[in-house]
């Protein structure tokens, strides 16, 4: 369990050295969904104003750190509202995934045809 409420990338990544499951949720404003290309390995991605919707599918037995790649207030929100529902082990990334790809993380290809994928990376 990870103590402060919101966390760096040093936490994060101290926390996975020490074989800690962290479960990653991307939230993503509605204008920049099509946009990513990656995610944290294994992240959960959703609308920034849609947290509640996905309650069933964010573990309460695991640490959550909730990132953005719009600031660090979307993270923030969808922390406090998992807080709101009773979550206690739910921590905003410090300079959302920006900062998770500068600290060198382990990352995924967002699911989605490769055609779309290859139109982006040109664009």
């Amino acid at each position: 369990m990870i103590d402060d409420f919101a966390v760096t990338t040093g936490t994060v990544k101290s926390a996975l050295q020490k074989g800690e499951q962290l479960f990653f949720v991307n939230v993503r404003h509605h204008t920049d969904w099509d946009t990513g290309l990656l995610k944290a390995r294994g992240a959960l991605r959703i609308p920034d104003d849609e947290v509640e919707k996905h309650l069933d599918e964010i573990p309460v037995d695991r640490t959550v750190i909730i990132y953005s790649t719009c600031g660090d207030t979307a993270s923030i929100a969808a922390a406090k509202a998992l807080e709101r529902h009773g979550r206690k082990d739910v921590h905003p990334l410090l300079g959302g995934f920006k900062s998770y790809l500068e600290a060198g993380l382990p990352v995924q290809e967002i699911d989605r045809d490769r055609s779309t994928m290859r139109k982006l990376m040109f664009l």
